[in-house]
C-alpha cells in the first residue's frame, strides 16, 4: 500500500543536513591535500632549477679560471718571446758591433775587412734572423696551443653545462610526473570519498524512509483496528439494545401472563396441566428464606446455563409453572439474571 510521505520530516532534512556537512569536509581536506600537494613539489622543482643554476655559475667559474690561467700562461709565453727576440737582437748587436770584442778579436787576428769578416757577420745574422724566427714560432704554437686549451675549456664547459641542465630537467620532470601523479590519486580518492558519502546517506535515507512507511503501516494498522473495534462496539450496543427491548417485551408478556394465572387460578400454579396447589406459607418467601445455599447455587446454575436472554427467561418461567420457585423468588431471579 502506498502512503503520503512528508518529505520535509526533520529525519530526512537532518540526513541531507549531515550529508552536505560531510561532502564540504571531504572537500575540503582533499583540495587543502591537493594544493599543499602542488606547493611541496613546485619547491622540490625550485629547488632543482636552484641547484642547477648554482652548479652552472659553478662550472662557468671554474671554466673562467681555467680559461684565465691559460691566458696567464699566454701572456707569459708573448713575454717569453719577446725576451727571446730581444736577447737575440742584443746578441746580434754586440756580436756584430765594430768596436765589440769580436771585432778587435779579428783585427788582432788580421781579418778585419777581410771576406772571413764579411762572413762572420753575415752568419751572425743568420743567426740572429734564426733566433728571432725560432723565438716566433714557438710563441705561435705555444698561441695555439692555448687558444686550443680555452677553445676546449670552452667545450668542456659547455658539455658540463648540459650535463648539469640535463640533469635537473630530467629531475624537474620526474618531480613533475610524480607530482602529477599524487595529485591524480588525490582527485580519484576524493572522488570516491564523496560516492561513499553519496552511498552512506542514500542508504540513511532509506532507512528512514522505510521507518516511515514502517510508522504509517502500523498507523493504518491501528486505524483499521479502531475502526473495527468501533463497528464491533456498534454492532454490540445494537444488538444489546435489541436483546434488552426483546427481554423487556419478555418480561412484560411474562408479567402478564402471571397476573392473568394468578387471577384465574387462585393460588394454584400450572406445571404443563399438572397443577399444585402452593402453600401459603412458601407464597411469599424469598429465595434466601425458600432454600439453603447449596439449593440457591443449583438453582442459578440452572438458570445461568442458558446464555440468552430468553433461555434464561423461559427456565425461571418453567420453575414457576412447576412450583420450584413462587412469584416472589421468580421476581428475584429475573432480576438476577436479566438486569
Amino acid at each position: 500500500m502506498a502512503y503520503d510521505i512528508n518529505y520535509n520530516d526533520e529525519r530526512f532534512l537532518q540526513v541531507n543536513a549531515d550529508k552536505k556537512a560531510a561532502l564540504t569536509e571531504a572537500e575540503n581536506v582533499y583540495n587543502g591535500m591537493i594544493n599543499e600537494s602542488d606547493k611541496y613539489y613546485q619547491a622540490q622543482i625550485d629547488a632543482s632549477k636552484q641547484w642547477a643554476d648554482t652548479q652552472t655559475d659553478l662550472q662557468n667559474q671554474q671554466t673562467d679560471f681555467a680559461i684565465e690561467q691559460i691566458n696567464q700562461q699566454k701572456e707569459q709565453a708573448h713575454k717569453d718571446s719577446v725576451k727571446e727576440q730581444s736577447g737575440a737582437y742584443v746578441d746580434w748587436q754586440k756580436q756584430s758591433n765594430k768596436y765589440g770584442v769580436n771585432a778587435e778579436q779579428m783585427a788582432a787576428s788580421g781579418l778585419e775587412n777581410s771576406g772571413f769578416s764579411e762572413s762572420s757577420q753575415v752568419a751572425m745574422y743568420t743567426a740572429y734572423q734564426n733566433r728571432l724566427a725560432t723565438a716566433r714560432d714557438g710563441y705561435s704554437r705555444a698561441v695555439l696551443n692555448y687558444d686550443n686549451a680555452i677553445k676546449d675549456a670552452r667545450l668542456q664547459n659547455s658539455s658540463a653545462l648540459a650535463e648539469i641542465a640535463f640533469g635537473a630537467l630530467q629531475q624537474q620532470l620526474e618531480l613533475s610526473l610524480q607530482g602529477f601523479q599524487y595529485k591524480n590519486t588525490l582527485v580519484l580518492e576524493k572522488a570516491n570519498k564523496k560516492l561513499e558519502i553519496d552511498n552512506i546517506h542514500y542508504n540513511r535515507y532509506q532507512d528512514v524512509l522505510n521507518q516511515i512507511n514502517t510508522e504509517n503501516a502500523l498507523a493504518e494498522q491501528v486505524r483499521q483496528y479502531n475502526a473495527s473495534l468501533e463497528e464491533e462496539k456498534r454492532q454490540y450496543n445494537e444488538s444489546l439494545a435489541f436483546q434488552k427491548a426483546q427481554f423487556e417485551e419478555e418480561k412484560r408478556q411474562f408479567n402478564e401472563t402471571m397476573a392473568y394465572n394468578k387471577s384465574n387460578s387462585g393460588g394454584v400454579s400450572s406445571n404443563g396441566g399438572d397443577y399444585r396447589l402452593l402453600d401459603d406459607d412458601s407464597k411469599e418467601k424469598t429465595l434466601a428464606e425458600g432454600f439453603t445455599e447449596e439449593q440457591q447455587k443449583a438453582l442459578f446454575q440452572k438458570i445461568g446455563m442458558n446464555r440468552t436472554y430468553q433461555g434464561r427467561v423461559n427456565t425461571i418461567q418453567r420453575l414457576l409453572e412447576a412450583g420450584t420457585i413462587n412469584e416472589t423468588q421468580a421476581q428475584e431471579l429475573l432480576v438476577k439474571f436479566t438486569d
